[in-house]
């Protein structure tokens, strides 16, 4: 069992069936065009079939997903992991969503270096990047203010929307490691 990670404003845990409904209610499309693989309109059991695939590759060591809720009153608020993306470079990519009533709170920042903290313990990764269209400048400051360096710019395709996007790559290696 994972256990929750706690921040000052914030708990992360595992997703649950039980999160299908909510999250889909939370999700929109202007969330979804700064992702590559929500519609932005899902419903709760595309929601749950989502989840059930998270929760095969988690248990198979590929990803470490979870949840934002506030601590305040228990309110999910998005969604967060670290995936790996090419095991044999041990490379993991962080992604998140979180709704748009949280925007411009802190929260996806808090919720970012708690998940990566952990994620060098549970995933075998080394080097941890974040991927944010060009035009997506909030991302851009979290991932800036998480201490990764750009490396350039790439072509990203977006599974939902079927096509590719100009993106923003930035990196940070584990800590303690070696450049």
């Amino acid at each position: 069992m994972i256990e929750p990670i706690l921040t000052p404003r914030l708990k992360l845990r595992p997703v649950a069936l039980s999160d299908a409904e909510p999250s889909a209610r939370l999700m929109s499309p202007d969330i979804a065009r700064w992702t590559g693989s929500w519609k932005g309109r899902n419903t709760a059991e595309e929601v749950a079939e989502r989840i059930g695939r998270v929760q095969a590759m988690q248990g198979q060591g590929q990803v470490f997903h979870q949840v934002i809720e506030r601590r305040e009153d228990g309110e999910l608020i998005g969604w967060i992991a670290v995936v790996v993306v090419d095991a044999s470079e041990r490379r993991g990519a962080l992604g998140y969503w979180i709704g748009e009533a949280y925007f411009g709170q802190g929260y996806i920042r808090e919720a970012a270096a708690a998940i990566m903290a952990r994620a060098w313990d549970v995933l075998p990764v080394d080097v941890i990047e974040g991927v944010a269209q060009t035009a997506n400048v909030a991302s851009i400051a979290v991932l800036r203010g998480l201490g990764m360096r750009h490396r350039g710019q790439r072509m990203e395709f977006a599974t939902a929307r079927g096509a590719a996007d100009l993106c923003e790559i930035y990196e940070i290696g584990r800590p303690g490691a070696r450049p």
